[in-house]
């Protein structure tokens, strides 16, 4: 396949393009060399190369930054999203693009179903929901959302910057009062590609199985890196103070992304000694 992607210098786009390349033909476009609020840039981009799917990486992910700059965001993360797959239903290609946990408001306490009603308590979340719809609206038979949360990988995340400090004996502040589901941004893009080559339409959610709290990861990853007594200081999320709101609950379900592709998702403790292993 010719698979277009965007955002190519991020970290999930990083993994994307050596994913994909590895069997496909690939065009990666990083910040530098497309703007995706542009339209006519994003039409030359995509209409020159012809793909026969586009892989939206790129967005505006500074969570607390969207609530100084929510124009900025919804610029980025619906506008841009909206260029992208006008371009992309225009060339007949699919249009895939990556949403957050932040479209849910976190008042359950059972993993959300693709079904489960939004409601984005942050800026961050409302663009990104706004993207959603834009996307859809733009591409009614060639649309693929697949929403996750958590994410981390190298240099980039909440794993990096716990993993320094356990390495370094200084005290890790933790929220104690959020629950997710971690996701190996290696994981999520192999977890596209699938889907991707599988043909697969609609809305999908991707993290890794099962769920935890900041706290209870950093213990685990403490002991996968010998560290015997973390310095963990536990506060909530409002003693804080962060700008945007977090939902206290965002665990998601993968049960439609396996029953559709076969594939068994990777339990986060899995996924975080892959990541671990791979790091080393």
């Amino acid at each position: 396949m010719k698979i277009l992607i965007t955002g190519s210098g991020g970290l999930l786009g990083r993994f994307a393009s050596t994913v994909a390349a590895a069997r496909h033909e690939v065009l990666a476009l990083s910040r530098a060399d497309l703007d995706v609020t542009d339209r006519a840039a994003v039409d030359h981009a995509v209409g020159r190369f012809l793909p026969q799917a586009v892989l939206h990486c790129a967005a505006y992910t500074d969570v607390d930054g969207a609530e100084r700059h929510s124009g900025l965001a919804m610029e980025v993360n619906a506008v841009g999203a909206e260029w992208v797959a006008k371009a992309a239903r225009d060339a007949g290609a699919a249009m895939v693009f990556v949403s957050t946990d932040y479209v849910f408001d976190g008042e359950r306490r059972t993993p959300y179903e693709e079904t489960a009603p939004t409601c984005p308590r942050s800026s961050y979340g409302r663009s990104k929901l706004e993207g959603e719809r834009r996307v859809a609206e733009a591409c009614p038979d060639g649309w693929l959302t697949v929403r996750t949360g958590w994410v981390y990988g190298p240099s980039k995340g909440f794993v990096d910057w716990a993993k320094k400090r356990l390495v370094a004996s200084k005290e890790l502040p933790l929220v104690d009062d959020q629950t997710g589901s971690p996701t190996y941004a290696l994981d999520l893009a192999e977890a596209l590609l699938a889907l991707v080559e599988g043909e697969h339409r609609g809305l999908f959610h991707f993290v890794n199985r099962g769920e935890t709290t900041w706290v209870t990861l950093v213990r685990f990853l403490a002991s996968e890196l010998g560290v015997k007594e973390p310095q963990v200081k536990t506060i909530s999320g409002e003693a804080l103070g962060r700008p945007a709101p977090r939902p206290a609950y965002s665990a998601m379900s993968v049960e439609k992304f396996e029953d559709a592709t076969g594939i068994q998702v990777r339990a986060w403790q899995d996924a975080l000694k892959r990541y671990l292993a791979n790091s080393r």
